[in-house]
């Protein structure tokens, strides 16, 4: 009788812990969550940077008129358009400030509209 009495005693204690156990489970899940939260941990990519605006200014008699937004095609057009012998990727990378993806996307409509050619691989010219 009294081992029977003491085992539904060690199994209700058992069951208590195990309630416990969970709790600081969930609890800690939490904590962890709002840790990566404030690190910046919990964002599976992060964003990518964005390139310079490039604006050009008309000035007037001294004073400035409107500031225009100049197109990421036509800064890479003039810069290919100003060197000679063409520019591969990379140095068009450091001209103009842009990632890899971007003078990519570039060269290739520039490529498309027939404004530019290979000079070799990677290395454009304009026509």
């Amino acid at each position: 009788m009294v081992n029977t009495q003491t085992l539904q005693q060690i199994r209700n204690e058992l069951q208590s812990v195990v309630k416990s156990i969970q709790q600081l489970n969930a609890s800690v899940g939490t904590i962890v969550a709002a840790f990566e939260k404030i690190n910046g941990e919990g964002s599976p990519r992060p964003k990518a940077k964005r390139s310079p605006v490039r604006k050009k200014v008309v000035v007037k008699n001294g004073v400035v008129e409107t500031i225009k937004r100049v197109p990421s095609t036509k800064i890479v057009y003039d810069i290919l358009r100003k060197s000679n012998q063409g520019m591969d990727i990379a140095d068009l990378m450091k001209a103009t400030g842009y990632d890899q993806r971007k003078v990519y996307n570039i060269t290739f409509r520039l490529k498309k509209e027939g404004k530019i050619e290979n000079v070799g691989r990677g290395a454009y010219r304009t026509v």
